[in-house]
């Protein structure tokens, strides 16, 4: 085994470790409360994994992005809810990494990546989904900055976070090509939220409507420059498509291991429901589609990092893992019969935190039409 492999191999069991230990004997109290794990987060700094693949320069590891996929593919095999508040946290410093300026970068990431900062990502609206072009949060450039209104919604950490990446209108005549992207920081004047909103899964991890009433930003929070926010938001997104999938691939592990310890300890007829064949059959469909899903996410995490076009890699990996981990759970579900539609059956908290992989980032169907819309040509011989 190289090298290489050995140091994943060990850092995946640091990461367990303290997962195991730390993250899951809380996680459905979290669950039926709704409490924000403030406390993990803050161990994920403490523990460096906040700014896995952030450059040294900036105080983060420099780290793989396949490095990355692995913590959160332990944190969310422990609790997904954590698993979504951490992918948030990436999503939000994303566009300062890959947009930002050299003094925003130097201002923002060493605190993000040290854990002391959390982050955030706000773009959808009521009436901008899929179609960002359509959003309807304006920001006008005044004498003494921008002035921010309007609404966002759906948005993960927006009132914990200590920086919000924000995008609004700085030209509604230009469409796609009139958003720019803003560092709001928490606090600012004018911000207001709704209460957190009530959600089928990932309970703990809260999300809000974000209301701008006035907001005044100083002209240096606009993130790189002005009318670039649209791209900034899609090279983001397909960043944080990867991480989804590795957000899947923990679920799926964890009801994989689930359903296999269930179906030796389970007896019926006088026998482990493992050793009849319909329950074998279950079991194996899981592992082909989990291998399959990991392997999937492991090559886009390669094509990240070569710095190639990572919008069909990004795409494909999040939907083969997010379809594949809603299978594995279902079937799971199944062979856990009707102990596993029980409240207090972990299986249960799973089927409904997997749910929403299949929506957020991008749905389904929005992977397919950008996978459909970036295939190679037939003559290629790209993968």
């Amino acid at each position: 085994m190289t090298d290489q492999l050995l140091d994943a191999a060990e850092f995946r069991s640091t990461v367990r470790a303290f997962a195991n230990h730390e993250i899951h004997p809380g996680a459905a109290f979290r669950d039926e409360t709704r409490e924000f794990p403030a406390e993990l987060v803050k161990r994920l700094g403490e523990q460096d994994l906040m700014g896995i693949s952030v450059p040294e320069e900036f105080g983060g590891l420099g780290l793989s992005t396949k490095t990355q996929l692995i913590a959160i593919e332990e944190i969310a095999r422990t609790d997904a809810a954590l698993a979504s508040i951490y992918t948030a946290h990436y999503l939000g410093l994303e566009p300062i990494l890959v947009g930002g300026t050299q003094e925003q970068k130097r201002r923002w990431l060493p605190g993000l990546a040290s854990g002391e900062l959390l982050a955030g990502f706000a773009l959808t609206e009521p009436d901008a989904g899929s179609d960002i072009a359509s959003m309807r949060t304006t920001a006008r450039r005044e004498d003494d900055g921008w002035h921010l209104s309007g609404s966002k919604t759906y948005i993960s950490n927006a009132k914990e976070a200590d920086l919000v990446v924000l995008f609004a209108k700085t030209d509604p005549s230009a469409g796609f090509r009139g958003i720019t992207a803003f560092v709001l920081p928490q606090g600012t004047p004018g911000v207001s939220y709704s209460e957190p909103q009530d959600k089928l899964g990932i309970r703990s991890a809260p999300t809000y409507t974000v209301y701008l009433d006035d907001v005044v930003l100083p002209h240096d929070a606009v993130v790189g420059t002005e009318g670039r926010g649209g791209n900034i938001a899609l090279t983001a997104l397909n960043r944080a498509r990867i991480d989804v999938a590795a957000m899947a691939n923990g679920i799926a592990l964890r009801a994989w291991e689930l359903g296999r310890s269930y179906a030796a300890e389970r007896k019926q007829f006088g026998h482990p429901i493992a050793e009849f064949q319909a329950i074998q059959l279950l079991l194996g469909a899981c592992d082909a589609q989990l291998v399959s899903s990991r392997v999937t996410a492991d090559w886009a995490a390669d094509v990240k990092d070569t710095g190639a076009d990572l919008r069909r890699a990004a795409s494909v990996s999040k939907y083969v893992a997010t379809e594949a981990c809603f299978s594995i759970v279902d079937q799971t579900v199944q062979i856990h019969g009707g102990a596993g539609f029980m409240r207090e059956s972990e299986i249960e908290r799973l089927y409904r935190d997997c749910r929403i992989l299949r929506i957020f980032e991008g749905t389904s169907q929005i992977q397919l039409l950008t996978i459909a819309s970036n295939a190679p040509s037939p003559r290629s011989t790209e993968f």
